[in-house]
């Protein structure tokens, strides 16, 4: 292999090669380990050899830390072409799609978390800041320019195609990956574009969104209009599957994954920002942004008592991974071998008789309809004021006045008697003292008001005063006790299932091991590829044609071919799997299976133990409310027989007149 120099005339010897793809190969450097060399396969231009030098020239420490930063150009020779550039090797890291696909993660990154998760796109967003900080745009935001360490450290590789400022000089990206793309540049040619941070923002969203997402494109979700939706057309639409808006775009988002409503609203409204039409003012969400969102994120998250791998915001009531897995059948997280919960070690004294003798020794609260009282006392209307008494009298001289006009305009002229009768209704409208009406209205509203909150206090009692909440915990509690009694014999028959369906495991093992971004399928594009990953379709093992009906693109009249090839490509691994009946029951298997009885078993023995106190507690918290809800009754009454009687001014019967008579 020729010698090269660097910029500054040192001989660079190159060594094995580590890489090759499209534009040029990476080389170990002989006698600098801490660093590689990207050879290309063609001279570079003259501008791109002038961005390269303007990039090592630029080599900040803080760019170095975060990025495969060229430090220094690769020449062939004292004045010659620039053929490459040398960079920090970056050792122990992998592309991004490797931590959150769920089948990917399980190979590479086995411990980690939703909290991992959570601090790499954190980490993500450091990375971008870095790169904006210093005047940079990366421009061609995709996933396979970001690896991440065991550590959650995350670093920019493929920097040479940045968009770089040097000076005055402004070199552009020309690539990206359209599925990554703003959806204001989408179907624009990405040579000869300008980028900017804003752009940039989009594409970090994105990587945020796969990151806490399991590997979801916010752009990938069931259209329910006509026709197929492709990712692109998706994002230049604005149609966020997950949005608040979504319904309204006839979108919603895939089968089994994360609600958007788990995320905390600091971050969902994050989301909601990057991916929705904006104001020319605004702007998407900074990478400084998404730091404190999403460094409080990690700091709020609890642990699932079923599972210590599940973690998910504090503010939720249940564990929403332990839903989607049992809703789906896959494990998005894989549990440490070495984290198996022991229930003797945590409830050594557990016995279910006599923590079920507890609960049943709490009486229930009885069963009591809700009372009806009456008003204590007879009740005094409120009079109309004196004002209104006299406005009321005017009112009826001006009615009894226009009546009998009325009256005698139609003996006089009964052919229009319509016309008559508009021109009274149009006098009494012009004539009349509104001030009475307003009143009348005034007391017929407060009577509403009254029976308003007695349909109020019914729900209420009904809700939380009745015996229902407490004979509703009772039966969940005795489904509990059932389920823990039941629990051994459980677990017996699932390793008995294991043993009789060795031969579908070891298949699904085998298949497992082969990934759709790895196969050689020309009937698979990019934007498929993602589609399917989006519907949690990642490797050999998770192609069935029920699940590839519901991915867009792959159950329409269009989708047959892909959904063919991928089909037969099975088939085709299906053909080289050989069963092997003498290697037993995969011991991990059998060890995750207990595993995941013993977490039953510790979760029904705590919501057991606590379950005497909650009933207790239930009971106590319904005979409370009944006695607050009978003294609400009462003045609740007392409020309605008013309102009653002081609506009845305007319409008194005979023993008000009388009453009213004897007053005056």
């Amino acid at each position: 292999m020729p010698r090269l120099i660097s910029g500054a005339d040192h001989p660079v010897e190159l060594g094995k090669e580590l890489g090759r793809g499209g534009e040029g190969a990476v080389y170990e450097i002989v006698g600098r380990p801490g660093f590689v060399a990207k050879r290309y396969h063609q001279p570079v231009d003259a501008d791109k050899a002038l961005k390269l030098q303007g990039m090592a020239r630029q080599a900040h420490p803080s760019l170095l830390a975060i990025a495969a930063w060229p430090v220094d150009v690769l020449r062939s020779g004292p004045h010659g072409s620039i053929q490459g550039f040398i960079m920090p090797r970056v050792s122990g890291y992998q592309e991004i799609h490797s931590l959150y696909g769920p089948s990917h993660r399980k190979r590479a990154f086995p411990q980690a978390d939703w909290s991992f998760l959570v601090h790499a796109a954190r980490n993500l967003a450091s990375a971008f800041e870095t790169i904006h900080a210093r005047g940079h745009v990366i421009g061609d935001v995709n996933p396979g320019n970001v690896v991440v360490s065991a550590q959650a450290l995350v670093k920019l590789i493929d920097c040479d195609s940045f968009q770089i400022t040097v000076g005055e000089r402004l070199f552009l990206c020309e690539v990206g990956v359209p599925q990554f793309t703003a959806p204001e540049l989408q179907e624009r040619p990405f040579r000869g574009l300008r980028r900017s941070p804003d752009h940039d923002a989009f594409g970090l969203a994105l990587l945020c969104f796969h990151l806490l997402f399991m590997g979801r494109h916010p752009f990938a979700g069931r259209y329910r209009g006509k026709g197929d939706m492709p990712i692109e057309r998706a994002i230049r639409d604005y149609r966020f599957a997950f949005g608040q808006h979504a319904a309204a775009q006839w979108m919603e988002p895939p089968p089994h994954t994360l609600p958007f409503s788990a995320l905390p609203r600091p971050v969902a409204d994050l989301f909601e920002r990057a991916f929705v039409p904006l104001m020319p003012s605004q702007r998407r969400p900074t990478p400084r942004e998404w730091l404190p969102a999403l460094e409080r994120l990690n700091r709020e998250l609890r642990s699932c008592g079923r599972n210590a791998m599940h973690k998910y915001p504090g503010s939720l009531s249940a564990c929403p991974w332990c839903a989607l897995e049992q809703a789906s059948g896959t494990a998005f997280f894989v549990a440490s071998r070495l984290a198996v919960v022991s229930p003797v070690a945590s409830h050594p004294d557990f016995d279910v008789e006599r923590v079920w003798g507890r609960i049943v020794a709490v009486t229930p609260p009885g069963v009591e309809a809700m009372p009806r009282p009456e008003a204590p006392a007879p009740v005094t209307p409120t009079p109309l004021p004196e004002v209104l008494q006299h406005a009321q009298r005017d009112n009826a001289i001006k009615a009894a006045a226009l009546i009998a006009v009325v009256l005698v305009v139609f003996a006089m002229q009964p052919g229009l008697f319509w016309l008559w009768l508009l021109l009274a209704a149009t006098g009494w409208s012009l004539l009349r003292n509104p001030a009475v009406r307003r009143e009348y209205q005034r007391r017929r509203l407060a009577l509403f008001a009254a029976r308003r909150e007695l349909v109020r206090l019914q729900g209420e009692w009904r809700e939380h005063a009745s015996g229902q909440p407490f004979l509703n915990r009772l039966r969940v509690l005795q489904t509990l006790r059932d389920h823990y009694q039941n629990l051994a014999a459980d677990l017996q028959r699932d390793v008995q299932r294991l043993d009789a369906d060795q031969r579908r495991m070891q298949l699904q093992t085998f298949l497992e091991g082969f990934f759709i971004d790895a196969a050689q399928l020309p009937e698979i594009r990019v934007t498929d590829r993602m589609a399917l990953e989006s519907y949690g379709i990642e490797t050999a093992a998770d192609v069935t044609p029920d699940a590839l009906r519901t991915v867009p693109g792959f159950g329409q009249r269009l989708g047959r071919q892909r959904t063919a090839a991928l089909l037969a490509w099975r088939q085709t691994l299906e053909q080289q799997f050989r069963y092997d009946p003498r290697q037993g029951v995969d011991p991990a298997a059998i060890a995750d299976v207990r595993q995941r009885y013993a977490q039953q078993r510790v979760h029904l023995e705590q919501e057991l133990m606590a379950g005497g106190d909650e009933l207790a507690k239930l009971k106590t918290d319904i005979l409370k409310r009944r006695a607050q809800i009978n003294i609400a009754l009462i003045r609740q009454a007392m409020l309605e027989s008013q309102a009653q009687a002081d609506l009845r001014v305007f319409y008194p019967g005979p023993s008000e007149l009388w009453q009213r008579r004897n007053r005056n």
